[in-house]
């Protein structure tokens, strides 16, 4: 029996929710699925598509974008299974001899977290005058950096740990942590001050 494979959910919308998957089910590319025999050459998708009131996947790598039929059924009664197929379709794969994807590697994984700091995480970081700079990902631990009002916040380490990595660990189950290399004592325009001792 294949080790679980580990996703978070994303709702998009009311119809449309993407599953980020800790390894990948697809080969580069994106394949869009609409039926159960459309899907035979994706245990994953298919499988999912069995799930009543699934109407569409996609499916790009490691990430699975799920459409539901009926915007009345809330993603809580369809995540648990989707979950469940998902793991279904590897156990299908393995069967069938087909290996699914390596846990994501460091290039990959830097490609995920690259677009997460462009669209999300930077944005609410600028509105306290900062900016997170992704320097590399050693071993699925991403290395930053602050820039602006983050460097030398006293806030730094917690704005790092509950809210970037929570939310990368959430959204790219691969990531391990994340590891700060700035020097705060030369930040000249904190957003919090350091305490003093």
């Amino acid at each position: 029996m294949p080790t679980p494979i580990e996703l978070t959910a994303e709702p998009i919308d009311e119809n449309r929710c993407k599953f980020m998957l800790g390894r990948a089910i697809h080969e580069p590319g994106v394949k869009q699925y609409t039926s159960v025999e459309a899907a035979a050459e994706s245990p994953v998708a298919q499988a999912v598509l069995e799930v009543p009131g699934i109407s569409e996947v996609i499916v790009s790598g490691n990430v699975l974008t799920v459409v539901k039929a009926d915007a009345a059924t809330p993603w809580s009664v369809l995540e648990p299974q989707v979950r469940y197929a998902v793991n279904v379709g590897a156990e299908r794969l393995a069967a069938a001899g087909i290996e699914v994807g390596e846990a994501m590697d460091d290039d990959a994984i830097y490609d995920a977290v690259a677009q997460i700091f462009e669209t999300q995480i930077n944005p609410a970081v600028a509105q306290h005058g900062g900016r997170i700079d992704l320097i590399d990902v050693q071993d699925a631990t991403i290395i930053v950096r602050l820039m602006g009002g983050c460097q030398g916040c006293g806030m730094a380490n917690v704005t790092l740990r509950q809210g970037v990595e929570a939310a990368l660990k959430r959204l790219v189950p691969a990531v391990k942590g994340v590891r700060d290399v700035t020097d705060h004592s030369s930040g000249a325009n904190p957003y919090f001050s350091q305490g003093t001792e």
